[in-house]
Parts: structure tokens; sequence; C-alpha cells
């Protein structure tokens, strides 16, 4: 009897789909894992950048995000450690450099602390204590870098010593002053500051830094210096301003005392 014949087995040409859809899905697995880091990695980037630089808003942004000022880093007797003095002279400096504006701008180190020294004529008009419009991302920058400290700032304004008599400003002094209170806003503006921390003064043509009798050097004396001092906030001291020799101080105000009635008992 004859024998059927064996059908050969058909080599299966589409076993190669297997791998195929294979290496697929783990194509498919780690572009879905590169998209899950890199959205991890732009969440982290915005905490990062909104946390220090939320309030810049010009196109050439400083970025001070490697700059950390330790604010619990002091001395007893409330007085910043040079550790901290020397970081935020540091960053201050890295703040200038960066700046376009860097030629009108200067970062001095004095016995009272850090002193952040800015030209008026790149914060106001002449004769004008309204903040200009091109001074305004140079002052967020500024404010975002000062809050990230607890030490008290002071705010000073300065004149050359050419008179001015005008119904808004009848003085130098008010000038200066008005000049040192329009920056001290804008500060607490764009910047987390505690109000507590800060103050402002006007000085005039008092404390010249150059010779009047030059236009460089009256240009150099029309100023406003921001200055971080060495000693730290304490929200609960109470403490009385004392005036400087130079400076205008607002006199203490006392409300009027109502006249007693006849016979009333003096309180």
């Amino acid at each position: 009897m004859a024998k059927k014949p064996r059908h050969e087995d058909h080599e299966n040409l589409e076993r190669w789909l297997v791998s195929y859809a294979d290496f697929i899905t783990l194509l498919f697995a780690f572009f879905v894992m590169l998209y899950a880091i890199a959205s991890v990695n732009t969440g982290k980037f915005r905490v990062l950048s909104n946390a220090i630089v939320a309030a810049f808003t010009h196109k050439k942004q400083i970025r001070l995000t490697h700059v950390i000022i330790p604010k619990d880093n002091m001395s007893v007797s409330g007085k910043a450690t040079p550790q901290v003095q020397s970081v935020m002279f540091q960053a201050m400096q890295l703040l200038v450099q960066k700046s376009s504006q860097k030629g009108d701008m200067k970062v001095v180190q004095t016995k009272e602390g850090i002193v952040l020294r800015i030209q008026s004529r790149l914060l106001f008009r002449s004769g004008h204590a309204r903040i200009r419009m091109a001074a305004i991302p140079v002052l967020r920058q500024i404010a975002a870098l000062l809050a990230k400290s607890n030490h008290e700032i002071r705010v000073h304004g300065y004149t050359d010593n050419q008179p001015i008599r005008t119904r808004r400003y009848p003085s130098n002094w008010a000038l200066s002053t008005m000049r040192a209170v329009n920056v001290l806003t804008r500060l607490l503006e764009y910047g987390s500051i505690e109000p507590g921390r800060m103050g402002a003064a006007g000085f005039g043509k008092y404390r010249p830094i150059a010779s009047n009798l030059t236009p460089e050097g009256r240009e150099k004396n029309r100023r406003v210096e921001i200055l971080v001092m060495n000693r730290v906030y304490a929200p609960h001291a109470s403490s009385v301003p004392e005036a400087t020799p130079g400076s205008k101080v607002a006199p203490s105000v006392r409300p009027p005392e109502t006249p007693a009635l006849p016979g009333a008992p003096r309180i």
C-alpha cells in the first residue's frame, strides 16, 4: 500500500513581527519615560525660577538661583556673621555685573553694611522723583535679592549742591527724601520684603562722595543708596529711630489735647 507523501512544514516568514512588536513596545515605553523625566525637570525648574526671580520681567533676566543666603546664620548680638555678609556682597556684585545698567550702579562695603549705590540718572529725570520706566526691571531684580535676606534695609537719597525751588520740591532735602521714599515703595511692591525691615531718609546736598565743583562730581553726588545693614531685623524689638547728622527726620506727631471742662479732673 502506497504511503501518503508527508506535507513539508512551511517556514513561518512572519516570526519577525513578534520581535518587532516587542521592540516598538519597548521604544514606546522609553519615550514615555523620557517625557515623564522631562516633565519633572520642567516643573522643578519652574519652581526654582518662580521662587527666586518671579518678579523679573526684563528680557535679560538675572538667574541667581545658585545664590543662597543663610537667614539663620547670625551671631547672638543680632549682627550677621561674616559668611552672610560675604554671600550678600557677592550676590550684589553679580547683580551689578549682569545688569545692562552696570555703569550706573556700584557695590560698596562699609562699616554699617553693604551699600548698593545707584546714580539718579538711572532712576529719575532731572529735578523729579518719579521712577522712570526704564529703571523698573532693575528695581525688580534688586527687590528679589533683598527679599532673600532678613537684614534691616535703609534707602537714602542724595543730591548735588545745586539748589532746587519748585512747588513740589522746595528744597534739595525734599527732593532727596521723596526719591528715597519712592524707591522704597517700589522695592516693597516688587519683593516679598517685610515692611518693618525698611526705612528711608533724605540727606539733600550733604554727605557728597565727590566734588561739586565739576559736572562729573555733581553727577556722582546725585544718587540713591540702598544699605543692607549688618543688623538683622528683630520684629519684636522696640526701638526709636535716631536722627543722623544731616538727615531729615519727620517729627513725632501727637494728637491735640482736648480742653478739659471746668471742674473736671486732669488726667
